[in-house]
């Protein structure tokens, strides 16, 4: 097993407004061609399964949070619209929120019906969703309030921003009255998966299916605007609060996410002088 070595700036948040391609990522698992029988053609697959060993990260801002951690493929995720009127509630757009082109503005956020939202799930806890905002939402009393499916699987719990999320305030996707989304940004949640954070139950729940890790984002009023063009998921297999000019680091110490094909790090506060410094492996 050969290892990667990283070192290189990290000016964004999370995935900046890079969703859905390889740049800004300091490390991508390579492809491997898969050829099909008879009349099939070949295809390359991207592979999965990263080990992340020693590594840095040197915040060069004020006080923040960072992490380090992994990108999952998009086959391990699903997302869609959350309809309070409707039943079930939940219907699939997985495509639009993981296709390109970046910058098409076809995943709706918010919708004519207070109450109304977007959910995404996984059959794993994930502690990471970056989107990449494409049309601002426009409001004085837009709130925005999140929650994950509860230890039962049959309802949800309420996600407080300031208690349980680690993303700067302008960075969320939480947002209270009057701080709405930009046009063309990164909005994200990183937090800690809690204990108590259950698959949905048999039968599923507001017609996500069962088995699954949801998280939910519900408008408070309504309006049409506030929509993505493409949304990230994954892990983060450590997160440190760090004073400014602080480093974090761990020295042979092996994480493996099988979920992962790429290297992402995590800086509550943006700066062009943050850095990663890292040795990562596929397989």
């Amino acid at each position: 097993m050969s290892w990667n070595i990283v070192n290189e700036a990290y000016p964004q948040v999370l995935r900046g407004i890079l969703h859905q391609t390889l740049e800004g990522l300091p490390y991508v698992a390579p492809t491997r061609r898969i050829y099909g029988g008879g009349t099939a053609i070949a295809e390359d697959i991207r592979e999965v399964g990263l080990r992340l060993r020693r590594f840095e990260l040197h915040n060069r801002a004020a006080a923040a949070a960072v992490g380090i951690g992994f990108r999952w493929a998009n086959r391990y995720w699903a997302a869609g619209q959350l309809v309070a009127a409707d039943t079930p509630d939940f219907t699939d757009d997985t495509a639009d929120a993981q296709d390109g082109p970046v910058g098409t503005a076809d995943f709706p956020l918010m919708n004519l019906t207070a109450g109304d939202g977007w959910a995404v799930h996984s059959d794993r806890k994930f502690s990471w969703v970056s989107v990449r905002i494409e049309t601002a939402s426009v409001g004085a009393s837009v709130d925005v309030t999140a929650a994950y499916s509860n230890f039962a699987g049959t309802g949800w719990t309420a996600i407080t921003g300031a208690s349980q999320t680690l993303e700067a305030a302008g960075s969320s996707l939480i947002i209270a009255a009057g701080a709405n989304y930009g046009d063309v940004e990164e909005r994200c949640m990183v937090w800690a998966p809690p204990n108590n954070w259950g698959q949905t139950a048999v039968g599923g729940l507001d017609g996500i299916p069962a088995g699954r890790y949801a998280v939910r984002f519900l408008t408070d009023v309504a309006t049409t605007a506030g929509s993505a063009s493409v949304i990230e998921v994954g892990s983060l297999i450590t997160v440190e609060g760090l004073a400014s000019l602080g480093v974090y680091e761990q020295e042979q110490s092996t994480f493996f996410d099988p979920y992962g094909e790429a290297l992402v790090a995590f800086f509550s506060v943006a700066d062009a002088g943050n850095r990663v410094v890292a040795e990562v492996t596929t397989g």
